[in-house]
């Protein structure tokens, strides 16, 4: 109990000593703290995707799509180059409460409004 006492008086000795060392532990738990968050907000992530695609999956098979079909969309979900394509072809909303974005063009629906175009003159 006595080298208990004697090694928290060293530590506070030191740390009165070498008042930079305060600030080098401060930056030493931030940065293993990031790096804990980057490592475990990744794994979630991948987890959600895993959940996500196997969903996705048995969705498929119960519609009754083969294999070679639910491939062929898993591919296409994951590769940038198709998504630009449908971006091209149909369009992509993405958005959350009064948020929206839309990339690509959209049909108008029967009997909606247009706002009549300026006429140069």
């Amino acid at each position: 109990m006595v080298e208990r006492e004697i090694g928290a008086a060293t530590m506070l000795d030191l740390l009165q000593t070498h008042p930079w060392l305060i600030v080098l532990f401060l930056i030493a738990a931030v940065v293993i703290a990031c790096v804990a968050i980057v490592f475990v907000t990744d794994y979630n992530r991948r987890t959600h995707q895993a959940e996500i695609d196997a969903m996705l999956k048995r969705d498929m098979l119960a519609r009754g799509l083969s294999a070679a079909d639910i491939k062929t969309v898993l591919e296409a979900s994951g590769d940038p180059e198709h998504a630009r394509a449908a971006c091209e072809n149909g369009g992509v909303r993405l958005g959350l409460g009064k948020l929206q974005v839309e990339m690509g063009s959209f049909p108008q629906p029967p009997g909606s409004w247009k706002a009549p175009e300026a006429s140069k003159g």
